[in-house]
Parts: structure tokens; sequence; C-alpha cells
């Protein structure tokens, strides 16, 4: 999918290179935004990273590129594992880089999610942010996502402690 001056494509491990940097280089940026440690994450080998972006109907990362095919956003979508859960999708590590924020990327990468969770037959999607974080906030607004429950003291950076919202949004 193409959206203006960057496009749309289901991640592969053969882009593990490219997305790790990217995700190495937002975790040091923000790291009271991310549950993941940036120095934690950059000591494990490229293998993992590969496994995480294989694709299957449980599992799924999409990336936004620009016109010379650089990543500038990603977003990681989970089915729920076990049979009383199926029914949910977890969004995860939205991030895009901060030179493309603000032009609709956050926008079709969650569309893109939303499209694929309908497609499963997934009746909600769940995910979570690290307060305070207005543009997410507006973003998941927009979207339709529901506050549900917020996670006091969910993340200690730097001696700083952080909570976590936690939204819904109903697909039926």
């Amino acid at each position: 999918m193409t959206e203006g001056t960057f496009s749309i494509r289901v991640l592969s491990p053969e882009d593990a290179i490219q997305y790790r940097i990217f995700r190495l280089t937002a975790l040091k940026r923000y790291p009271h935004l991310f549950r993941a440690d940036a120095d934690e994450e950059a000591q494990k080998p490229l293998a993992s990273t590969e496994r995480r972006l294989k694709e299957s109907p449980a599992n799924r990362w999409t990336g936004a590129f620009d016109a010379s095919r650089n990543l500038i956003g990603c977003i990681g979508f989970r089915r729920e594992p076990g049979i009383k859960r199926r029914h949910i999708g977890q969004v995860l590590g939205l991030q895009i880089a901060p030179q493309w924020q603000r032009r609709g990327i956050a926008t079709a990468l969650l569309q893109d999610v939303i499209a694929q969770a309908s497609s499963l037959g997934i009746s909600q999607i769940e995910l979570s942010l690290t307060l305070p974080n207005e543009a997410a906030e507006k973003l998941y607004d927009r979207l339709g996502f529901v506050t549900y429950g917020l996670e006091r003291d969910a993340l200690r950076v730097g001696g700083q402690s952080h909570d976590k919202q936690h939204r819904q949004l109903k697909l039926d």
C-alpha cells in the first residue's frame, strides 16, 4: 500500500538488520515509552529479531518506508494465544521516525492492523501507552480506542516512574 510519500508492507526476516537499527534507535531516544531496554535488546542476537519478524496468522510486523526504502515507521500485531483469548489482538511497538511524525503514518499503520484483525475474525484490539503522550492519546481517541485501565508505576527509567494506560478497540 502506498500513502503519499511513504509505502507500507509486511516486514520479513530479511528486514531484520534495518528493523533492529530502527528499533534500537527508538529505544535509546525514548526509553520511557517502551518496555524493552535498549542495552538489553542490543545484547540479543540478530536471529531473535529475525524470529520476531517471521509472519504467521498470530504475529505480523508492518513497516512504513520512504521513497528510498528506508524504514520510517513500524507496528507489531499479535493474536493472543489459547482458545479463551484468541478473539483479542495486541498492538505492539508502534514507532515513527521523528522527522516523519504527524504525516499520517501511524494512522495508516494502525488502520492496516485493524483491517488485519478484522480479516482474522478478531473482535477486540488492545494496546498500552506510556503517559504522558498527548499525540498518541489523540491518535487512539480518533480511531476509537477507549481507556480501560491505568497501570501505575509500570516502568521505571532513570529512577523516574511512568504510568501505562491500557486501551481497547471493539471490532464487533
